[in-house]
């Protein structure tokens, strides 16, 4: 029997894909909903680390 190694790696790429999509999705529409909300936290949080 042959194992078609193609089609397998294939499968595995598709899958981690989407496995990167659906688990990331999340977080990138949060991050690119409010860039200047991001940017003004990460100003509080090195505010707080000085002060």
């Amino acid at each position: 029997m042959r194992v078609a190694w193609e089609r397998i790696v294939a499968v595995l790429f598709s899958g981690a894909a989407w496995l990167l999509i659906l688990l990331g999705a999340p977080h990138m529409l949060h991050a690119l909903r409010g860039p200047p909300r991001l940017v003004a936290h990460a100003g509080a949080s090195r505010r707080r680390d000085q002060g």
